[in-house]
């Protein structure tokens, strides 16, 4: 078992702080109320778990900072609501995707924008500018 010595433990944890704020950065862009809460709630969980010192625990943590880092950049899309079709737009880039793996993404249909309480139209649209309308 390997056991981490306090200054690298303390050097990885604010790698992976500094990390997650570049992640959010790169997800919320132009949004500032996400970026706000965001702030807050990754300032919180750090804060939370200041006082650990239990290696094992540690361990656990680094594994959900890369965990969350991962999901920020891979995982969440962000819509926009397009004021004059009144669909959300979405944009899936390449870094959403990938080829060897299956995607674990639920298609956009009339059903699921209901069932979700959207109550508007999607538009999803590729990296390459092909558009899939859905809803009203």
């Amino acid at each position: 078992r390997t056991t981490m010595s306090a200054p690298s433990a303390a050097a990885r944890v604010l790698s992976g702080y500094r990390r997650l704020f570049r992640a959010r950065r790169v997800l919320f862009r132009g949004d500032d109320r996400a970026m706000r809460e965001s702030r807050v709630a990754i300032r919180s969980e750090f804060d939370k778990n200041r006082s650990a010192t239990d290696p094992a625990h540690i361990e656990g943590l680094m594994t959900m900072i890369d965990e969350a880092e991962e999901m920020l950049l891979h995982g969440i899309v962000q819509g926009q609501l397009n004021p004059s079709s009144g669909n959300y737009e979405v944009k899936i880039k390449p870094e959403h995707t990938s080829e060897d793996s299956t995607t674990n993404m639920e298609p956009i249909t009339t059903e699921t924008t209901e069932t979700k309480g959207c109550g508007q139209g999607v538009v999803v649209t590729s990296t390459k500018g092909e558009k899939e309308k859905s809803g009203r």
